[in-house]
């Protein structure tokens, strides 16, 4: 999807990767004041595939056990409560995955087929985010 969105980046956008997660990512949006993370989630409430797309504020997540396994939610509030730099404005685009806990390459049949909506998904959230 990233290099979908980096071939034809949506106007005054940046697209970047980054396997990091937590507190880790908020090194990537350091300089940034409008962000739209794209990335994997598993509710089980919607089958593979499903695109979410949603403020930050919309995301109801438990603080982590530690500074690994935090959420973005709790890092950039974590962070926010020290005095740092985070983006002000931040929306989600989540594919919903079969599962996460397996590491390897490639994507199932289902995100596979979801990467055009989530890719449109990206590109809306841009714009509303820009808009703020």
């Amino acid at each position: 999807m990233a290099r979908t969105l980096r071939v034809d980046p949506p106007p005054g956008a940046t697209v970047t990767t980054s396997a990091r997660a937590g507190l880790y990512l908020l090194d990537d949006m350091e300089g940034f004041d409008r962000v739209v993370v794209v990335d994997a989630i598993r509710t089980g409430a919607q089958p593979p595939g499903t695109v979410h797309a949603l403020p930050l504020e919309a995301l109801h997540t438990p603080a982590g056990p530690s500074p690994h396994a935090i959420g973005l939610p709790s890092a950039l509030a974590l962070a926010r409560a020290s005095g740092a730099q985070v983006p002000a404005h931040v929306w989600l685009v989540l594919v919903e995955a079969e599962e996460l806990d397996t590491v390897g390459e490639g994507l199932t049949p289902a995100v596979a087929a979801a990467v055009p909506r989530a890719v449109e998904a990206a590109r809306e959230a841009w714009r509303e985010v820009a808009a703020t």
